[in-house]
């Protein structure tokens, strides 16, 4: 598994981008591309949403393994995901043996403006990932629809979205 982040805050560790994510996510739940997450109230229902976003995170990082080898896993950058439904973020650094799961990341830097600064994330919602996952869409379709954006830095950003093409390649030659 990833490093699903606790940030220990007096806030929430959001990202300037949210909420362009939130707007074509309900578009897109709208049209029925994606599904809406189950957003229940009650005494668990936040334990249940935390969950389901970690074994959403865990999906993705099954995923990029599996259409990754060794080399090409280690050459990707650190990087986060932000699944905006409830603020829960994953930390992936490539080891030999795939993400790391005992890492302790620092917080994301949303707005450093030096790219040796500004960290690597990739923001979606958990209904698009899943929606993703699920080969509803293409790749070049979430990104055109802001459903998935990548901020990071540019030699970064196309690091990551090589990664998630490839992702999407070795399943779709395997269905």
């Amino acid at each position: 598994m990833c490093a699903i982040c606790n940030f220990k805050l007096d806030f929430s560790v959001g990202h300037p981008l949210a909420l362009k994510i939130a707007v074509a996510a309900r578009k897109a739940i709208d049209a029925g591309l994606i599904d809406a997450v189950d957003t229940t109230e009650g005494a668990l229902s936040a334990a249940r949403m935390r969950l389901s976003a970690i074994e959403a995170l865990n999906l993705l990082q099954a995923r990029v393994e599996t259409a990754h080898g060794e080399a090409a896993l280690l050459a990707l950058p650190d990087f986060y995901v932000l699944l905006i439904e409830n603020d829960t973020w994953g930390f992936f650094h490539a080891t030999t043996v795939g993400f790391d799961p005992d890492i302790v990341p620092e917080m994301p830097d949303v707005t450093a403006t030096e790219d040796a600064l500004h960290s690597n994330i990739v923001i979606t919602s958990e209904a698009a990932l899943r929606a993703w996952l699920d080969g509803r869409f293409q790749l070049a379709r979430a990104l055109e629809d802001d459903l998935f954006v990548i901020d990071a830095p540019q030699t970064h950003a196309a690091s990551l979205t090589q990664m998630l093409a490839s992702a999407e390649a070795a399943t779709l030659a395997v269905g």
